[in-house]
C-alpha cells in the first residue's frame, strides 16, 4: 500500500543525493512511497519497478543499476525475513515523521529490525555490496512465542490447517490470479505470510469455492478492472480485505459499472469509428464507379 511522505527543501542540496544519478534520485523518492512506516519495503524488483515507474519502458538490468547506486551509497540495505527478500532505509525516520506508525502492518516486525541495526548499519557502510549480489542482513525470529496467532479482522482465531481438505495450495493461487488477470491487473510475485494470512481467513469464513467465485467476479466487473472514471483498479491485497471480498462475492460490482460521462465517451468513440467506415465504404463505392466508367474494370 502506497503512503504519503515528504520531501524536504534540503535534500535536494544534500552532496551525497548529488552523486546518484538523476533516476536513482527518482528512485529513491519512489521508494519511500511503498515502505511500511519503519522504512521497510519488498525487494522485488520486477514489482518495484512497476510500482514506481508504471508508464516507462525500462528494463529490468538498468532499474537494478539504479539500485545498486543507492546500496553502495548506503541509501538502502539488503535484508532477508522468512526466506524472502526486503530492502530496508537506514536513514528513513530520521527524515519522515509519522505522528502515527502502523506498526501492525509492517514487512517485519519492527523488534527484530532493532535487535539487527547493528548489522544493518555495516551493511550500509559496506561500499562493496551490490543489489543483485546475495549477500543480505537475514533477519531471524529468536522466540516464535512473542508472535501471537494470526487473528482474523471479525476477532476470531483462524483454524489450524490440520484436515488436508481445509489446506491451501498458495503457489497456485497466485498462478491463478496471474493468469486471470494479466495485463489487467498488477501481477504477485509472491505469497508473503500477510496475503496467506488473509486468503486463509476469507476461505474460513466463505470457503474456498467463494475465492474463486470472487475472482470471476472480478473478472466481470469492468469498474474493478479499471474502466472507471476515477483511472482506478484493484489488486490482489484490495480483494481480499474482508468488506472488500464479501462486496464482491455478492455481485455488487458486477456489470459495467460505468458513469454517464464514460458511457457517452465509449458511445462517442463507436460512432466515430462507425462514421469513419462507412466514410471509406462510400470513398471506394465511388471510385469503383468511375473506374467503371472509364473501362479500366468491369
Amino acid at each position: 500500500m502506497a503512503r504519503n511522505r515528504v520531501i524536504k527543501p534540503k535534500f535536494w542540496d544534500d552532496a551525497k543525493i548529488g552523486r546518484l544519478t538523476r533516476d536513482a534520485r527518482l528512485l529513491y523518492i519512489g521508494l519511500w512511497n511503498f515502505s511500511d512506516d519503519i522504512g521497510v519495503v519488498i525487494g522485488n524488483s520486477i514489482w518495484l519497478k512497476s510500482k514506481i515507474f508504471p508508464y516507462d519502458q525500462i528494463q529490468i538490468q538498468q532499474f537494478e543499476k539504479w539500485m545498486n547506486e543507492l546500496v553502495i551509497n548506503g541509501f538502502i540495505c539488503l535484508l532477508s525475513y522468512k526466506g524472502e527478500r526486503f530492502i530496508y532505509l537506514p536513514n528513513f525516520t530520521r527524515h519522515q515523521v509519522i505522528n502515527k506508525p502502523n506498526y501492525e502492518d509492517l514487512n517485519i516486525p519492527k523488534s527484530l529490525i532493532d535487535n539487527a541495526k547493528d548489522e544493518i548499519t555495516e551493511q550500509s557502510r559496506n561500499t562493496t555490496v551490490s543489489f543483485t549480489e546475495q549477500y543480505v542482513t537475514k533477519i531471524e525470529i529468536e522466540r516464535e512465542e512473542e508472535y501471537p496467532p494470526y487473528n482474523s479482522p471479525q476477532g476470531e482465531e483462524v483454524p489450524s490447517e490440520s484436515d488436508e481438505s481445509d489446506k491451501i495450495n498458495y503457489n497456485a493461487l497466485m498462478d491463478t490470479f496471474n493468469k486471470m488477470f494479466e495485463g489487467k491487473l498488477p501481477k504477485i510475485t509472491a505469497m508473503t505470510d500477510k496475503r496467506k494470512k488473509a486468503v486463509k481467513a476469507r476461505s474460513s469464513e466463505h470457503g474456498k469455492k467463494a475465492i474463486m467465485d470472487v475472482l470471476d467476479n472480478v473478472c466481470q466487473s469492468s469498474f474493478l478492472l479499471g474502466h472507471n472514471n476515477q483511472n482506478w483498479s484493484c489488486d490482489f491485497d484490495w480483494i481480499f480485505r474482508p468488506t472488500n471480498f464479501i462486496k464482491i462475492l455478492e455481485g455488487n460490482y458486477n456489470g459495467t459499472r460505468l458513469s454517464k460521462n464514460q458511457q457517452d465517451s465509449e458511445q462517442r468513440k463507436r460512432d466515430s469509428v462507425l462514421a469513419v467506415a462507412t466514410t471509406v465504404r462510400e470513398a471506394a463505392a465511388k471510385k469503383r464507379k468511375e473506374l467503371e466508367a472509364e473501362g479500366v474494370i468491369e
